[in-house]
């Protein structure tokens, strides 16, 4: 009997420790997520993504990637660009029990010294196994402003 009370106590101190993992930093997954892209690190990029076949990323003019194994590819091939430049800002952090999303306004440039394309990114995670992964990515381009006398 006092085996039993031993394990059943055992049991709910177990479940209690479960139960009180810290709930992961969203912002820090966020900043590890742009970090790896603006370093061009796949290996880094990677583990802030989904570990499921469907991740959409819909690029400024429309088209898309629909699988996490094509976005790698892309990544992977946009990461060995070394002129690109990305500046992004997060404009709003909107965090949810187990998805969260951020709305960042960025600058794109070609090259360095290139003239920058502005563009909204909305990226959305889920908690999968304890961690934030992002499930969505989702560029829409800001028009240039007119030019004066226009």
């Amino acid at each position: 009997m006092r085996y039993g009370l031993a394990l059943i106590g055992a049991l709910l101190l177990t479940a209690c420790s479960a139960a009180e993992k810290p709930r992961p930093d969203f912002r820090a997954a966020l900043d590890a997520h742009l970090a790896a892209i603006s370093a061009k690190d796949l290996d880094a990029y990677k583990p802030t993504v989904t570990s499921g076949e469907d991740l959409y990323l819909i690029f400024p003019d429309g088209s898309a990637i629909e699988t996490t194994e094509d976005v790698f590819a892309f990544h992977q091939e946009w990461f060995e660009d070394p002129n690109w430049r990305m500046e992004p800002e997060v404009m709003k952090v909107m965090e949810g029990e187990d998805m969260s999303a951020a709305l960042l306004k960025y600058d794109y440039r070609d090259t360095p010294e290139g003239e920058p394309r502005s563009a909204w990114l909305v990226l959305i995670f889920k908690l999968e196994d304890g961690e934030w992964r992002l499930v969505h990515d989702q560029n829409t381009r800001i028009a240039p402003p007119e030019p004066e006398g226009a």
